[in-house]
This record gives structure tokens, sequence and C-alpha cells, in this order.
């Protein structure tokens, strides 16, 4: 897929943090979905300044942003600018994908797949796609009709979330997605995994 002009990948991202001898991301970030280049958005949260774009990006410890006064413009205007957004811990960013590598002789890398799912009859599972998990749950924001981030079958408001995951259209489907999972479902898969301890 070719991408926008002004798109910047996360290998075109600019200067990193180094740990342990490998770059990543921001810590903290905020995503939204621009309009101009129909991706997302990744901005570093603590310079305010773009990191890079992305067709999919996962926070945990995340927190859903609607700024008021930015709403009320969109209404006021009828035009669309950024002002609802997400803020968490950068997990992981880019396109799913099944295939690993690992060091193997602190020099050679061995490629392996993370899931054998390639025998079914579909592409991807829970194991390599985990927002296809029952776990979780869709979200999404209209300032037109709700003043926060909603859950999709409940119209619940959506405050924060231990894990959430955003796709942008070119990722699944003909929607942006956001998947989270709701605070009583987190703590009841932790009950879970201590019981089976």
């Amino acid at each position: 897929m070719r991408e926008r002009k002004g798109f910047i990948s996360w290998k075109d991202a600019g200067p990193r943090k180094i740990v342990d001898g490998i770059e990543v991301a921001p810590d903290r970030v905020k995503v939204y979905f621009n309009l101009n280049l129909d991706c997302l958005s990744v901005i570093d949260a603590e310079t305010g300044l773009l990191y890079c774009h992305a067709h999919r990006v996962e926070l945990h410890d995340a927190k859903f942003r609607v700024q008021p006064a930015g709403r009320q413009r969109v209404l006021r205007e009828k035009r669309k600018n950024v002002h609802a957004y997400i803020v968490g811990k950068c997990h992981e960013i880019g396109d799913v994908s099944k295939e690993r590598f690992r060091e193997v002789d602190n020099e050679l890398y061995e490629k392996y797949s993370i899931c054998d799912c390639s025998d079914k009859p579909y592409d991807y599972c829970e194991q390599c796609v985990p927002e296809s998990s029952e776990d979780f749950r869709g979200g999404y924001y209209n300032p037109y009709k709700h003043e926060t981030f909603v859950d999709d079958v409940e119209k619940t408001p959506i405050h924060k979330s231990d894990r959430v995951i955003v796709r942008d259209k070119t990722a699944i489907g003909p929607h942006y997605n956001i998947f989270y999972i709701p605070k009583d479902k987190m703590k009841n898969l932790l009950d879970l995994q201590a019981e089976t301890k």
C-alpha cells in the first residue's frame, strides 16, 4: 500500500530513546485520527511533537480525552478539528504481523510465528490479533452525538482502560476502530489468571 505524502512511518520517525541497545517509542503518547492522511497520528505526550503515523497502535493504562472547547468549536463551525484523543503508555506501533524475529547465537536472527492460525480458514486469531478476542469492546467518538468516547453497543461513556488498540480504516474494514477492555472485564481476567497460578 502506498502511503500519502507526509506520512511518517515508524521506520522513518525521528530520534528515539535507546533502552538496552534497542530504539523504542516514547513512554506516553497521544493518538488521534488524522483526517488529512487517513491514518493515526502518534504524538509524544512529553514534548507534544509528532512522533510518527501508523495504522494500528496499542496503548496500556489509557485515558480517553475530549477537550470541551474544541468540541464546542466543531458544533459551532460544523468543521472537524483535533480535540479528542487517547493518551497512554505506548505498547506497540504498527500493523499486525504473525512473524517475529529472535536472536540466536548473538548474531543470527531466526524467524518464527507467534501462532499456528495459518491452518485455520481465517487469516488471524486472538493470539496474533488480540482485539478479535471477546474480552475487547468497541468504542467511538462523535462530537455531534456525545460529549465523550462511548461504548459501541451500550453508548456508555469510556474514560479509561488498561488496554486499548486503535486502528484506522486501512487496518481492517471500512470503520475506524477503537477496541478497549472494560474495567470489570480486566478485573475478571486478572482474577482468573490469579486462580490458575
